[in-house]
């Protein structure tokens, strides 16, 4: 079994669409979105359209919990932060918001006695606020090492970071596949046979990408541009 699995989307539909095309010329079982497909970038609606139109199964990131639950769970966004996610919720048809109500904060399989879960990033099960992710403190502070170790799991893979990393052969981070400063997206590939991981880089077009951004001239579009996919408006 061959199961594609990418994460943080981001309203990149250019993004979006070459990796699903390239997942289509490979053998791939399974498609699992790990979660912020909406949020940041132009084109949110449209990414959902692909996510729900290509049968892939999605876990939920936080941006999709910033529309399901309200900005109020975060108390770290900011004004401008808010005003953006009200614009998105505005782009989410009833159709992608009865999907998102039916999509799990995990995914667990078990094959070949290996246990494997799939999360937008690691939940704090001792949170009791609506936002259930540990910090990206965790990361920083070097916490996440202690964490992942008492997780019952042989593998784990995570996105929300935006910056790919392996903690010791258990835990994947393969970036994200949307916020790009280049015109590479990438998506990984778990081979459950021989359980090697790799990774796929593949172009898009950054040009189309460019002129949705511009296009659609959104709540805190030009500090996005220039953080996330290295655009100065």
């Amino acid at each position: 079994m061959r199961i594609a699995i990418f994460s943080d989307i981001h309203g990149n539909k250019e993004a979006l669409k070459a990796v699903i095309d390239d997942i289509k010329n490979e053998k791939i079982d399974e498609i699992i979105c790990l979660g912020d497909t909406i949020g940041i970038g132009p084109n949110p609606k449209e990414c959902m359209d692909m996510i729900i139109s290509n049968n892939i199964n999605m876990v939920l990131g936080n941006h999709e919990l910033y529309f399901l639950k309200g900005t109020d769970i975060d108390p770290l966004l900011g004004e401008d932060e808010i005003k953006h996610q009200n614009w998105v919720k505005e782009q989410i048809t009833d159709e992608q918001k009865e999907f998102l109500e039916k999509c799990n904060l995990s995914l667990e399989k078990e094959i070949k006695d290996k246990k494997i879960l799939f999360e937008h990033f690691l939940i704090d099960s001792n949170s009791n606020n609506e936002y259930p992710f540990y910090s990206l403190n965790i990361i920083k502070e070097n916490m996440i090492n202690g964490i992942v170790d008492k997780m019952n799991y042989d593998l784990i893979f995570i996105g929300h970071e935006h910056k790919e990393f392996n903690l010791d052969n258990k835990l994947y981070d393969g970036g994200s596949s949307g916020c790009r400063k280049d015109n590479i997206t990438r998506y990984t590939i778990l081979d459950t046979d021989s359980f090697e991981i790799y990774t796929k880089n593949i172009p898009f077009d950054r040009v189309k990408f460019e002129e949705d951004l511009l296009r659609e001239n959104y709540p805190d579009r030009d500090l996005i541009a220039k953080w996330f996919f290295g655009i100065e408006l």
